[in-house]
């Protein structure tokens, strides 16, 4: 996974999106930042459309595993998982794209 630079105002939030949907309809597990606006923080969401490659880097990585959502994109042939990160979790999805 690329390193992802760091949040700015010029930031390109939709790339990011678009290069999460493409690692998860290959399988493998994408991710992107997010604004919630309810918690007033960065979070990260973790998609894929393997629901086991998402489980085992959760796990690898020490992310909590709380509800995991669908999403339909209009670019996958079918439904996507997703896991949203924020908090501890958050912190620790920012540190592994730093290491890359």
């Amino acid at each position: 996974m690329a390193t992802l630079p760091a949040v700015s105002e010029e930031h390109d939030y939709r790339a990011e999106y678009n290069e999460a949907v493409r690692r998860a309809i290959a399988g493998e597990v994408g991710v992107y930042r997010d604004f919630d606006r309810h918690r007033q923080e960065t979070v990260w969401r973790l998609l894929s459309s393997d629901r086991q490659a998402l489980l085992r880097f959760c796990q690898r990585q020490g992310i909590s595993v709380g509800k995991m959502e669908t999403m339909q994109t209009l670019k996958s042939p079918k439904p996507l998982l997703q896991l949203i990160a924020h908090g501890h979790d958050a912190d620790t999805v920012a540190r592994w794209l730093r290491r890359g």
